[in-house]
């Protein structure tokens, strides 16, 4: 009894570290965003608290519509050769409305982001975040290698 207590402990404090690690480099590429996207769109004070706190709730919301449209995708089985056309249908649709709601937060995000700072500014935006996940991706590439050698 005693030995599979052990090994409960020893399996959840493992489970724990290698979690926190996940959420601390999550937490790493946040901040190295948040350094990447300021530094690059050369925001001032005045207007870096509004554009942050406006970006941090886009982000935010599209997390959650994100998590919920793949929560969704789990329940259904798109694999299924047996679906009915009604059903593929109804996946369209779903997938539609997901895009839909992504296509709003956008504009919404544009419109705030518009009171804050100049409009070139909030179009460089989309190309700076475009930018820093290929740089993101490029960095993840190189350490994959690294690992493999």
């Amino acid at each position: 009894m005693k030995n599979i207590i052990i090994v409960l402990i020893v399996f959840f404090t493992i489970s724990s570290v290698f979690s926190q690690q996940e959420r601390m480099s999550r937490e790493k590429i946040d901040a190295y965003k948040k350094l990447y996207l300021t530094d690059k769109l050369n925001l001032e004070r005045s207007s870096e608290l509004a554009f942050w706190t406006s970006y941090k709730s886009y982000q935010d919301s599209l997390s959650i519509l994100y998590r919920e449209n793949r929560l969704k995708y789990r329940e259904m089985n798109i694999d299924d050769m047996n679906a009915s056309d009604e059903e593929y249908a109804e996946y369209i649709t779903d997938f539609m409305n997901y895009e839909k709601k992504k296509v709003d937060l956008k504009g919404k995000l544009i419109s705030e982001l518009k009171e804050v700072m100049s409009i070139r500014k909030t179009y460089m935006l989309f190309r700076y975040e475009d930018d820093f996940r290929r740089e993101m991706m490029e960095m993840l590439r190189k350490s994959r290698e690294q690992k493999k050698e």
